[in-house]
């Protein structure tokens, strides 16, 4: 992108013309966040403000049968407990994660099932810790497993990708091929812990709802909050002046925004409230793990004939979360068979959300983990390897790229890492930024390593 900036008097394309792009421009913000002087969400003073602290489930799937409030609300300070025998209804706006305290049914093991409003967060954490849940546990399905009788193919993946594609024969391919690689990977879950919890300041006035909200999407939580509390959308109002840190895990709503707004119409003022860093990873999301095979087949030169990626993730019993791992495979290098499928199971976990990259960070690192371990099995140079197989339109669609400097970039970083080969014994586990140097792998006992359990 190119900005130009005419003072009065010249014309654009002078030597008065700046590019924004590699000039040093200072942040607006910058001064105000690193003294401590930005506000974020729960910063923002308010007169009268209450503080809120969430009562988690303790088992992953059954029944709240009854929830004892009297020791809470005996306790200095707590103004009122939320749970879903008092709580508010909520009109359903199509993500069942946001329909908080609603009904007494456990989904996952740190459900919220109370909420404890109170004077300060020490009287409002002392408030949950006497509030006495009985909950009527059963049999929980938590393991995400390869051979799961439950893994179904959806329609669709994230994005609206197909869940499966296929071009050629798979089979054919990989039985002509000279070397091949059959290789297993598994990703672990990955949580949103942002430095900035997911936290929400709240209150009602005149009808209107106001939140100040750490978020990424403040439109969305400003529709979802109009539509769950049935108000029209201009008395629902979402100030997000600073967002301490989101990648993709404060893109949507959470149920952090609408507990805030829930107990601060029950107790009728101002009510904060921040997840803890332990609540975040029950509450805000995570990445699922993964389990990809990768089968990869090719030619005495090289040459892919066969591309196959079967990716498996879970999702929760509430909604289907399909993580697109296996569409990166489908255009990062050129081979006339092709097959990638998604398999899901519905657990009794949380709902996995959007991460940064979402399908394209476990997605890459199963296929290019299994690029290196066919270079390594067919004695080829990894970068070259890459290189060869580089397409010159979208392998499946069989339309050009709009821009694509994959090759360029292999070869700059092999310019840049000329002569300094790794180490006798050294692993890479990182695909192609690992296994570029000036003259390719050649200490002895190099290998990618693959992930088993």
């Amino acid at each position: 992108m190119t900005s130009t900036q005419t003072p009065a008097g010249t014309q654009a394309g002078t030597a008065e013309t700046q590019r924004s792009v590699g000039t040093a421009s200072p942040r607006v913000e910058a001064r105000d966040k690193v003294t401590g002087r930005a506000p974020y969400a729960v910063d923002h003073p308010v007169p009268g403000a209450a503080y809120a602290w969430v009562v988690q489930s303790t088992v992953a799937r059954g029944l709240v049968v009854d929830v004892d409030t009297s020791r809470a609300l005996a306790e200095d300070g707590v103004l009122g407990v939320l749970w879903h025998g008092n709580a508010p209804r909520l009109e359903p706006v199509g993500d069942p994660e946001l329909m908080v305290l609603q009904s007494a049914r456990i989904a996952y093991r740190g459900q919220v099932v109370a909420v404890v409003v109170a004077t300060s967060p020490e009287a409002a954490r002392a408030g949950a810790d006497r509030v006495r849940v009985r909950e009527d546990g059963m049999t929980a399905d938590t393991v995400l497993r390869i051979d799961h009788p439950a893994l179904y193919q959806p329609v669709q993946v994230n994005a609206g990708y197909p869940a499966r594609s296929a071009i050629g024969d798979i089979d054919a391919g990989l039985a002509a091929a000279t070397v091949r690689v059959d290789a297993t990977y598994r990703t672990p879950a990955e949580h949103h812990c942002a430095m900035e919890p997911h936290a929400t300041t709240a209150f009602w006035e005149r009808g209107c709802l106001v939140v100040f909200d750490g978020t990424q999407a403040s439109t969305a939580v400003s529709e979802t909050l109009a539509g769950l509390f049935e108000l029209p959308p201009q008395q629902v109002r979402v100030i997000n002046e600073h967002v301490g840190g989101g990648f993709g895990g404060k893109g949507a709503p959470k149920p952090n925004v609408v507990l805030a707004a829930m107990a601060a119409r029950l107790v009728g003022r101002p009510v904060k409230l921040a997840l803890t860093r332990q609540q975040l990873f029950a509450v805000a999301g995570y990445r699922t793990p993964t389990i990809q095979r990768i089968r990869l087949g090719a030619a005495d030169n090289g040459r892919l004939l066969a591309i196959g990626h079967d990716a498996v993730s879970q999702t929760s019993q509430l909604s289907e979360f399909v993580e697109q791992s296996a569409v990166l495979s489908r255009h990062m290098y050129a081979a006339p068979n092709r097959l990638t499928t998604h398999r899901v199971v519905a657990l009794d976990v949380p709902t996995p959300v959007w991460m940064r990259a979402p399908g394209e960070c476990p997605g890459s690192f199963a296929l290019e983990s299994a690029i290196d371990e066919l270079a390594y099995a067919g004695n080829w140079d990894p970068v070259r390897l890459r290189i060869d197989n580089e397409p010159a339109v979208h392998p499946e669609e069989r339309i050009p790229f709009s821009s694509r400097h994959l090759v360029q970039c292999l070869q700059e970083g092999r310019n840049a890492s000329a002569g300094r080969m790794p180490p006798a014994g050294w692993c890479a586990t990182r695909g192609p930024r690992c296994a570029a140097t000036g003259s390719g792998w050649s200490a002895p006992g190099w290998r990618p390593r693959r992930i088993r359990r």
